[in-house]
């Protein structure tokens, strides 16, 4: 599918290069920005600045409580915002904190990037807990960790290396496991964000080229929607599923990318600690 205005919606106005997003059960959407903003987009229509942080946003993770909790890169930190705006941190001393997933226990799963341009990767894979131990989960390396998404069946940690054009997958009861290559995209593809599918295909967005693909579990690839003229999708990175809809978050633009999908969202976990 090429991307067109007949197949993509544009969401939000004036956001300041969203990398991040993730879906509230009412549909609302809360997206990061580059200055430290945490922006909520109402299902009506409505936008409204949540708290700022004064660094910058990556991934999002939403729990059952309303609570974001955001990897700050720019504070090199792990924190958690209330609805109110109250931002307080979780754990701190991280390089590039990338992304974060929960687990159904609260556990969350946060990818360190490490150095973009070390050839052999310098990224590790750490756990915060629901009383906000920090632990090593696996120290990798990995090429730029970047998105993050556990599987339909809570076995399996996906992680996206955007350096090795690749999708890797750790196991979530062994810790410092073995990496298994799952996805290896076509060359000079910058890997990004993550997200299952309820039958257990993987939405695999690229921040370059603007394409987003499928990958499915025997191992195909599959072009799900690309943007030849960088204007609609204009560097795509994290990936939320919600009711019939693909959002998609673009770090080149100010704005969320919306379209209408018939694949189902696998499971989100937003535990209550």
């Amino acid at each position: 599918m090429i991307a067109s205005p007949q197949n993509v919606q544009m969401l939000g106005s004036g956001l300041d290069h969203p990398e991040c997003l993730c879906v509230a059960p009412d549909g609302a959407l809360y997206a990061g920005g580059e200055g430290g903003q945490l922006y909520r987009l109402g299902p009506d229509g409505t936008q409204s600045q949540v708290a700022g942080t004064g660094g910058s946003l990556l991934g999002v993770a939403l729990d059952g409580h309303g609570r974001v909790h955001v990897c700050d890169a720019g504070r090199k930190a792990v924190l958690r915002i209330d609805p109110n705006g109250q931002v307080t941190e979780r754990a701190g001393g991280f390089e590039i904190p990338n992304y974060g997933v929960f687990d159904a226990a609260g556990n969350l799963f946060v990818s360190d990037s490490g150095d973009y341009w070390n050839p052999t990767g310098t990224g590790k894979l750490y756990v915060i807990r629901p009383d906000n131990r920090k632990e090593l989960f696996h120290a990798g390396p990995f090429r730029f960790a970047n998105g993050l998404a556990i599987d339909p069946t809570g076995c399996w940690l996906y992680v996206a290396q955007s350096t090795a054009w690749n999708v890797v997958r750790v196991p979530l009861a062994g810790g410092n496991g073995t990496v298994e290559t799952i996805f290896q995209l076509p060359a000079h593809r910058v890997v990004d964000g993550l997200a299952f599918t309820a039958d257990g295909r993987l939405i695999i967005t690229c921040y370059r080229p603007d394409e987003v693909y499928v990958g499915h579990p025997d191992g195909r690839l599959e072009m799900l929607i690309e943007d030849l003229t960088h204007e609609l999708l204009i560097s795509p990175t994290n990936v939320a599923l919600h009711e019939g809809k693909l959002y998609l978050a673009n770090l080149g633009g100010s704005f969320i990318s919306r379209l209408a999908s018939d694949l189902q969202p696998g499971p989100v976990h937003r535990p209550k600690f």
